[in-house]
């Protein structure tokens, strides 16, 4: 369950280590040059083994797993089912800031848990290009919401695991019937993660994401989501790692 549900589980790591956020000199190299025209694109930048669990905690599962598509004031909410626990997580888009050279977008995760969480994630890109997590915010409270960078590429291939299967699929039932794609990744420690994702799926386009202990599922969606973070997040900084 700690990776399906990494925002609100490594809260203490928001609060407490901000210290140990990934960076080019903390084991992500920055981006590469631009290309040639004619030449291969290189491999994206490597995230260090040693960082790879901490990244994986700071970029929300929809977003790791599917494709941000940034229409600003729609919604999914998914039902989150465990062993132990079932709750719904609403995933909105709430702003846009045009800039010189791409569009910061903000992103809401409502965990409707006890207590409930909310997760801010800006996401910046440029045109049709690749979605960056530029910020990360939580709010739980009574607390202060607290901001950390990340600076990460959301749908890093190092992220997601090792594609093991992929394969068109068939929806045949709910609100986004329809056709959907497969895929199922492996990580480092052999779990397996399954993700379905679908064009009729607002926010993600992630129907669905399923390893051995978490399922989430998208039940529903709409449109006139409005910002639900109410105070100016405490911005940590990032500290050198050594």
């Amino acid at each position: 369950m700690r990776r399906l549900l990494c925002p609100v589980c490594t809260a203490v790591l928001l609060f407490a280590t901000p210290a140990t956020s990934a960076e080019p000199d903390a084991g992500i190299a920055p981006a590469p040059a631009t290309i040639d025209a004619g030449t291969t694109a290189p491999e994206e930048p490597p995230i260090a083994p040693e960082r790879l669990a901490e990244a994986r905690a700071l970029v929300p599962p929809l977003l790791l797993y599917g494709q941000l598509q940034p229409v600003v004031g729609t919604w999914v909410e998914y039902t989150v089912r465990s062993k132990q626990i079932t709750f719904p997580v609403r995933a909105a888009v709430v702003g846009e800031t045009p800039r010189e050279r791409d569009t910061l977008y903000q992103v809401e995760l409502d965990y409707q848990t006890a207590p409930r969480a909310l997760i801010i994630a800006w996401v910046a890109r440029a045109g049709t290009g690749r979605a960056v997590v530029e910020r990360l915010a939580i709010t739980v409270p009574p607390n202060t919401p607290v901001a950390i960078p990340v600076d990460l590429v959301a749908d890093h291939a190092a992220l997601r695991g090792a594609p093991v299967r992929q394969r068109d699929t068939d929806l045949r039932t709910g609100p986004f019937a329809g056709k959907g794609r497969e895929q199922t990744f492996r990580l480092e420690s052999g779990q397996q993660m399954t993700v379905v994702t679908a064009a009729t799926v607002p926010v993600f386009g992630v129907e669905s994401l399923r390893d051995a202990e978490v399922t989430w599922t998208a039940r529903k969606s709409g449109t006139g989501a409005r910002p639900m973070l109410d105070a100016v997040p405490l911005t940590l900084p990032r500290l050198p790692v050594p």
